[in-house]
């Protein structure tokens, strides 16, 4: 594997893509496994299992700073975006030849209109919808059968906006850190919740407690959690960004002004430093974790203040992309600066952050509307690796080296990618259009949702 590299990460891991592929590839799968004599069939199910446990401890090993290990299962899905926040999962082993009518179905479910993705720690799936009549519900399921274990309700506009074009419902997706649910609303309401119970820890306002601004659309970034500390993309002037205690909600500290992003926080180590990274509303901004002191910024906006992808971070490069005249542009991080390396005006993303995969990124390019365009292209220098035009825009995840995309029409495709192309592998229509929100696999359940909330498991044991 190269040297090490900076990334999205979640405690003070830094998983980059390079690391990711050695889960991707299935390398360590390819190490020669001796069973002891005399072992049946179940004692070997068992010691496979054991075995590979300990391979991906030692694996994820690699990605840490400072020796610390990321605080849940490498199976689990704890935040939008996964394990490693960039839409890849070491997760490896699950079946990729599916029937023709697809994987087989594990269970159903219903729970209420939004954007929201999933998040899955343990056996338990959690997730957050809206009623249609201004209440949302935080909702717990069984991963096993989708059985409701627990539901919290509280009100919540339906309508996020007067267009009718704007998906209703919720757009952040619960954060599961050490036995505690973080949920931020669309009107700014910030819940703590136990995860077993759902029973209620703290409440907070995003603009009642801490003068926060609420974005045109409503807020939509998910809430960052990092060592005993929440951190939220409030918008407003004075402290624009607040990070709290996340036993209490109590605030530490408020920093800077501008507009909300919809894009959420994550922290980053670029050029042996780590930050808090925001993809606000009207910039990109790296702040000192400690106090929010702003360490960059770089300046990009588009209509409506719609920085909605989340960037990806390698080494001293992050990319960043809106659909809005700048399009994409990566920028280096040196000597306390941000620069711009180069920009593509026509390439543009818009929810979907897309996926890193052999030092490149695989993105669904959204400044041509209308049109089919998977872009595969180097971070580095921008330059395009191919382009396929058979999949319908949607969301995609990563995952032993292969894509799970689930395309705005619902349809879920299998296909693994190549350096000079794409190869889809399968597609079957799973959910009914329109389907905006980001899969989820773990533990070979396959959770994908559509914007009406209607949710099918899929088992790719």
């Amino acid at each position: 594997m190269k040297g090490k590299e900076g990334g999205f990460m979640r405690n003070t891991t830094a998983p980059s893509e390079t690391h990711a592929g050695f889960f991707q590839r299935g390398a360590f799968l390819r190490m020669l496994v001796l069973y002891p004599e005399g072992m049946t069939t179940s004692d070997i199910t068992v010691f496979r299992h054991a075995a590979l446990c300990a391979l991906a401890a030692k694996a994820l090993s690699l990605f840490a700073f400072s020796g610390m290990l990321p605080g849940a299962n490498a199976s689990d899905w704890p935040h939008l975006h996964g394990p490693l926040h960039n839409n890849a999962t070491p997760e490896v082993g699950w079946k990729k030849e599916w029937p023709a009518d697809g994987p087989p179905v594990l269970w159903k479910a219903s729970v209420g209109r939004g954007l929201a993705s999933f998040t899955v720690v343990g056996e338990r799936a959690y997730t957050v919808g809206n009623d249609g009549a201004d209440e949302d519900s935080i909702v717990c399921l069984d991963l096993n059968s989708g059985k409701e274990l627990w539901r919290h309700r509280y009100p919540c506009k339906t309508a996020a906006h007067e267009m009718p074009v704007v998906p209703f419902g919720p757009a952040a997706t619960p954060t599961v850190e050490d036995g505690c649910l973080y949920m931020l609303s669309r009107e700014g309401d910030v819940w703590c919740l136990d995860a077993a119970t759902g029973k209620v820890i703290w409440q907070k306002h995003l603009i009642a407690d801490f003068k926060g601004k609420r974005p045109v659309y409503g807020y939509a970034s998910s809430v960052l959690v990092h060592e005993g500390k929440a951190y939220l993309d409030a918008g407003g002037g004075g402290q624009s960004t607040v990070c709290v205690d996340a036993k209490t909600g109590n605030l530490l500290w408020g920093k800077g002004s501008g507009e909300a992003g919809y894009a959420s926080p994550a922290l980053v180590k670029m050029s042996g430093t780590t930050a808090l990274a925001l993809f606000k509303g009207d910039s990109f901004r790296l702040l000192k974790l400690d106090n929010g002191e702003e360490i960059a910024r770089h300046e990009t906006v588009t209509r409506d203040f719609c920085n909605c992808a989340n960037p990806h971070v390698k080494d001293d490069m992050v990319f960043i992309s809106h659909t809005g005249a700048d399009g994409s542009t990566l920028l280096k991080f040196a000597d306390g600066k941000l620069t711009s390396q180069w920009n593509d005006r026509n390439l543009g993303l818009l929810f979907n952050s897309g996926v890193p995969w052999d030092g490149k990124l695989i993105v669904f390019n959204d400044q041509k509307r209308g049109v089919k365009e998977l872009r595969c292209l180097d971070m580095k220098t921008g330059e395009t690796a191919w382009v396929s035009d058979e999949i319908d825009k949607g969301t995609a995840i990563l995952s032993d080296g292969h894509l799970l995309i689930l395309t705005s029409v619902g349809e879920l495709i299998l296909a693994k990618p190549q350096p000079d192309r794409l190869e889809v592998m399968s597609r079957v229509q799973v959910l009914p259009a329109k389907t905006y929100v980001l899969p989820v696999l773990s533990q070979g359940r396959l959770l994908c949702k559509n914007n009406a909330g209607e949710v099918v498991c899929l088992d790719l044991r």
